[in-house]
């Protein structure tokens, strides 16, 4: 029998139709208080009562385990592992194994995760020892049992650790240490064990439902996991469900679904929405665009700590998503506009001034792209406003903030003179990789193509650029026009400058402006910021 079946899960307008299938795996992704855990007590209930086999693992589970229980018969051992129950059926889930309460019950099944695992090793290693004894003259090949391919996989996902499968008890050994009791395992050794064994337990042809699979996981090894897991059932469906956007990206064979909201009257129902599928836009910022309730930002960069602090401050009306270069920013916000399935929410963007002159900021704005007033987003904190509102939070007097100020302007005018002709020449190689990128080519010979690529190659003069760029930059330093020099010089270094001039190292005052802007004293830093940044607004 083949895993297969449907389910139509109430939404707020339209049933939403789910497929099951053996094979297949499926993600919900959505904030806290979207009605997660709900949902997959619904579909456990539901399918099950309508025959398919589904075993859910619960968010709310503790990890403790007792490596030496003494395993039960092997029916009874999965009995109380699916059900809680010794003769149980999918009928006892609500009343044993979630104790009536299947959202907020605390799953406490590991001791039964470990004794199914010892139990089906017993029966293996009987029928082993059986075969062996009734054919004395055949060589006899011993059948791996669960807890074999559990450490197999266990061991590739963590190599820095040996797990020992004993007669009765579970192990764990490092390369040059001594070994220990799995119950002395941190918690994403456990994890780790619990998961691959819940998945491995199940029965044939089983819907898995697990709530927060990225729970306790280290990122480094989470996608690794859930492949190696999903690889080793492929009779069975997947379905997660989580806040995790990251996550969920990571899946991505599965169908993804965003879950925004839950209400109980006059039925219970979801406000549930399938991601599309696109080539234009990543899945993960597809997700987040669909299960936000507020319009999105895309910025620059990779969400690094201090970006993440200053924009998600800045701009709390919107969910930022970093999509990584000015190009990706743009392109992304285009195909935004051009997806009319998303603008149940707006959307902006904001790129670096990267040497955009006012006539291309413009532009940009009115496609909803925003520059900002520096070159790099980490040098906002040396504009004047700003540095001074910092100066303010760590408790420098005024004249002493002025006088660091002052010191400031004279460190970036003298660096930004003598990197001069860097600078410029940074700004040339862009504007000559701008220009390139627009030239159109419809030559259908090559003698034609040839000509009309030489032509639009000459008008591209990068010797006058980096003049035009030099004279700029040398009239700004010399009319000390400090706001203008930053809006030129590329240079994150800056940074350290300012770490400097206010006593502190360069990332313990990241970490100082990460904490103020996310604690209820920020009002001058982030008033400072607001000031400075551009004002974005949303475009449908």
């Amino acid at each position: 029998m083949t895993l297969t079946g449907r389910i139509d899960v109430p939404s707020f307008g339209v049933p939403i139709p789910l497929e099951v299938s053996a094979g297949s795996s499926i993600v919900f992704v959505g904030a806290n208080g979207a009605g997660k855990t709900r949902l997959g007590v619904y579909l456990d209930t539901s399918l099950s009562q309508s025959g398919i086999e589904v075993h859910r693992i619960a968010a709310h589970r503790s990890l403790t385990l007792n490596p030496a229980v003494v395993p039960p018969s092997l029916e009874i051992a999965t009995n109380r592992l699916f059900y809680g129950f010794d003769q149980g059926n999918f009928n006892h889930k609500y009343g044993h194994r979630y104790q009536s309460k299947p959202e907020t019950a605390l799953l406490s099944d590991f001791d039964h995760v470990l004794a199914a695992l010892y139990a089906e090793n017993n029966d293996v290693s009987i029928k082993y020892r059986q075969d062996a004894l009734g054919k004395p003259n055949e060589r006899i090949v011993p059948t791996p049992a669960k807890v074999d391919k559990l450490k197999s996989i266990w061991e590739r996902l963590l190599p820095h650790r040996q797990l020992l499968v004993l007669g009765g008890n579970l192990k764990t050994k490092p390369p040059l240490g001594d070994e220990y009791s799995a119950s002395d395992m941190s918690d994403g050794e456990r994890v780790t064990l619990y998961l691959i064994a819940q998945a491995l337990l199940a029965k044939p042809n089983t819907l898995l439902i697990f709530d927060e699979p990225e729970l306790h996981i280290n990122r480094s090894i989470l996608a690794k996991l859930w492949d190696e897991i999903e690889s080793a059932r492929p009779d069975c469906c997947f379905l997660y469900i989580t806040h995790d956007v990251e996550f969920a990206s990571s899946r991505h064979a599965a169908t993804k679904y965003a879950l925004r909201a839950f209400r109980r009257a006059p039925q219970d129902a979801w406000d549930i929405e399938r991601v599309p599928e696109t080539s234009e836009l990543p899945d993960d910022i597809v997700a987040t665009i669909v299960g936000s309730r507020r319009p999105v930002l895309f910025v620059e960069g990779d969400g690094g700590s201090l970006d993440s602090a200053l924009y998600r401050r800045v701009y709390d009306d919107f969910t930022v998503v970093p999509v990584g270069s000015c190009e990706q920013v743009i392109h992304t916000v285009s195909a935004f506009a051009a997806r009319p399935e998303l603008h149940r929410v707006g959307c902006a963007g904001l790129v670096d001034a990267d040497g955009r002159t006012d006539v291309e900021a413009a532009y940009l704005e009115t496609k909803g792209v925003y520059r900002l007033p520096v070159s790099e987003i980490e040098n906002v904190l040396l504009l004047p406003g700003v540095f001074l509102a910092l100066a303010a939070s760590l408790k420098f007097s005024v004249h002493e903030a002025q006088a660091a100020l002052t010191a400031l302007k004279s460190i970036v005018f003298a660096q930004a003179s003598k990197q001069m002709d860097e600078i410029c020449l940074r700004y040339t190689r862009r504007r000559v990789d701008a220009q390139m990128k627009k030239i159109g080519l419809s030559g259908i010979d090559i003698a034609t193509l040839d000509a009309e690529f030489r032509q639009a190659a000459a008008s591209v003069d990068p010797a006058a650029i980096f003049n035009e760029a030099r004279t700029n930059l040398s009239v700004a330093i010399g009319g000390q026009d400090y706001e203008k020099v930053l809006l030129a010089y590329d240079n994150k270094g800056l940074l350290s400058e300012v770490a400097k001039q206010l006593g502190y190292q360069q990332k313990a005052l990241e970490e100082f402006v990460g904490r103020t802007l996310r604690s209820d004293d920020s009002s001058v830093l982030h008033s400072a910021l607001k000031h400075e940044l551009p004002s974005v607004v949303s475009r449908p």
